[in-house]
């Protein structure tokens, strides 16, 4: 049975794809993670979150960097070492790899074409201190194909 979620990308080309939905982690870090693994080979592509999951390497930031730190890693550009979010990417990767050998593609061909994350979900949280307030607890989809070049 297939999942409710489609996919955003489509390819006439040989491809494979893999997904994760209700991620417990910030989209805001999933889409930084995304983008810095987008077009890179998949040998590459693993080596970065290798490296960035156990923090030896940053993740640069495109968007929502407003007031965050220069890293002398990424020449003086902003990032961060989204720790949590790079495992839970890396998870989806080593899915797509496997989908991509059991559908018959070369390992040394392959390549990102598409990463991307999204909000899924919002539920929310009352804390009831004095006066309720509420803070709300987002869920976040991520998807990943694989291209031969």
């Amino acid at each position: 049975m297939g999942s409710i979620f489609g996919y955003s990308y489509a390819s006439e080309a040989k491809h494979a794809l893999a997904q994760g939905h209700d991620m417990d982690a910030s989209y805001k870090d999933l889409v930084a993670v995304c983008a810095n693994i987008k077009g890179k080979s998949a040998s590459q592509a693993a080596v970065f979150l290798d490296e960035a999951a156990v923090g030896k390497r940053a993740v640069r930031y495109y968007k929502h960097n407003k007031k965050m730190a220069h890293r002398s890693q990424l020449g003086g550009r902003k990032g961060r070492f989204p720790m949590k979010a790079v495992k839970l990417v890396r998870g989806v990767f080593k899915n797509a790899v496997a989908n991509a050998e059991f559908r018959g593609l070369d390992a040394e061909k392959l390549m990102v074409a598409h990463a991307a994350a999204n909000k899924q979900a919002n539920y929310p949280r009352m804390k009831w201190q004095g006066r309720p307030r509420r803070s709300d607890y987002e869920t976040a989809r991520v998807e990943i194909c694989l291209e031969e070049k």
